[in-house]
């Protein structure tokens, strides 16, 4: 018996709870905060969406829908095929918790292969929607990257990139050689011991919640990463703004040479007519505020840290008049 049958079984000798008086007025979606959609990349094996659809429920997550990203390949299709087969077969056949989403191009056409920069670009808007539209109703997204192309991998990472926030998830699935030579779409529970999602680090583009959910309402990929450059570059100038200050006019003054001439301490010191140890200490406070205001603490000490003050303010000072 597999693992999906013996939980359906279980789950069948429960005792059913009383029912309760149906509701007056138009019944809501059911969208729960603690919902989730796994979206998948597919290629020719389907066994890895059912498989990591099994651990993730193992896990106790609410998976109530699985997106599949797939192109219209035939081994693909045949593909797509065993999936919906295994999911109606296993108990998970319920109306709409499958949706495969094709690749296509601008003008509709499902794309075959990922072999040039148009078919990528379709690849990247594909996965966007497949993300963007559960998490506009609300629920948490898993990202499965463990099938089809390593392009699709790839671009999914982006999506997760710019739309996933603390509640989302990246994985990839190992699954011993046996396992995967068996083509088996479901396992019992001594075979699935073998099977792990392994979790993937996602460094997030956005700083604030309230950047995703505005990139949410963006249809186009490309578009939201226009935005979200934007976003940051304007959250850039506004931490080098607080910075600045934060500096005494003095302070200033020694910074400013240091972007625009360049040079050591005392080549510095003997510009303003200051003493090289006035100019260092003004100078190790300049670094200090600099690490402070934009969380550098790890960053070390000497030359790299004063490399990337100067890369930071030139463009600041070339651009905005500080006062």
């Amino acid at each position: 018996m597999t693992r999906t049958a013996a939980k359906r079984r279980r789950a069948q000798t429960k005792p059913k709870a009383p029912s309760r008086p149906a509701a007056v007025g138009p019944r809501p979606e059911r969208e729960g905060k603690g919902e989730a959609t796994l979206v998948a990349t597919l290629g020719t094996e389907p066994q890895v969406v059912t498989l990591g659809l099994d651990a993730l429920r193992e896990r106790g997550e609410p998976i109530r829908e699985v997106v599949v990203v797939h192109t219209a390949a035939p081994g693909v299709r045949q593909g797509l095929m065993r999936l919906e087969r295994a999911l109606r077969e296993g108990g998970d056949g319920e109306e709409g918790v499958l949706r495969a989403m094709a690749v296509q191009d601008v003008s509709g056409r499902e794309v075959e292969d990922l072999a040039t920069e148009g078919e990528v670009a379709a690849l990247l808007r594909t996965l966007y929607r497949a993300v963007v539209e559960p998490k506009r109703r609300g629920r948490r997204v898993h990202l499965l990257l463990a099938g089809g192309r390593k392009v699709m991998a790839a671009y999914a990472m982006v999506v997760a990139q710019l739309l996933f926030d603390e509640g989302d998830r990246v994985w990839h699935l190992l699954s011993p050689p046996e396992v995967e030579r068996s083509r088996r779409m479901r396992l019992s529970d001594a075979e699935a011991e073998g099977v792990q999602l392994v979790p993937v680090p996602v460094l997030r583009w956005a700083l604030f919640p309230s950047t995703v959910r505005e990139l949410l309402v963006w249809g186009d990929p490309y578009r939201a990463i226009e935005r979200q450059r934007e976003l940051q570059e304007h959250e850039r100038r506004e931490l080098l703004q607080a910075f600045w200050e934060r500096l005494t006019p003095a302070e200033r003054q020694v910074a400013e040479r240091l972007v625009h001439e360049g040079g050591t301490n005392a080549e510095l010191a003997r510009r303003l007519g200051r003493s090289p140890k006035t100019v260092a200490n003004q100078l190790r406070a300049v670094y200090q505020k600099y690490r402070g205001t934009l969380g550098l603490e790890a960053v070390g000490r000497g030359p790299a840290i004063r490399a990337r003050l100067v890369a930071d303010l030139a463009q600041l000072l070339r651009d905005v008049t500080l006062t």
